[in-house]
Order: structure tokens, then sequence, then C-alpha cells
């Protein structure tokens, strides 16, 4: 189907079932520093050669965290108004 959100069972990921905790661990570790490659290689991209990558990456998880607080503020702001509103 066209537009199926779930993709068939063919192509979903392999299972980690079978795998310890210690590498259930490793394996996340590494996907996180491989994700960070992905961003400093996108970066890397749009400041050219000349540019400070490090620098800029510590600007990007700075709006990013920034970003995340902003959101998670919000959030708890609404659960709070909503819990007034029910009368808790």
């Amino acid at each position: 189907m066209k537009n199926q959100l779930i993709p068939p069972p063919e192509l979903a990921p392999p299972s980690i079932r079978h795998l310890e905790p210690k590498q259930k661990v490793a394996l996340w570790a590494q996907m996180v520093d491989e994700g960070d490659q992905l961003v400093m290689a996108g970066l890397r991209r749009r400041i050219g050669p000349a540019g400070d990558v490090h620098a800029a990456f510590l600007d990007w998880l700075d709006r990013r965290n920034a970003e995340h607080d902003r959101a998670l503020a919000h959030m708890i702001t609404e659960l709070r108004r909503r819990e007034r509103a029910d009368g808790q």
C-alpha cells in the first residue's frame, strides 16, 4: 500500500531482544554518536571548510536545549492549568 505508515515486516529493524543490557547500552551509545556525526556533517556543509564546526555544534546544541526547555515549561504550565480547571 502506497500510503502505509507502518513499514512491512521485511523492512523492520532486527530485534535486539537477544542482546545483554550492556550490549544494548553500547548500541544506544553508538546510535547517539552516529546521530551527532550526522548533525556535524550537516553543519560542516552549512558553514563551509573554513568554519568552526565544533563551535557550530555547540551553538546548535544550545538552541536545541533551549527549545526543549521551552517545550517542557509549556507542557508543565498546561498540565497545571488543566489540573486547576478540573478542580484538583
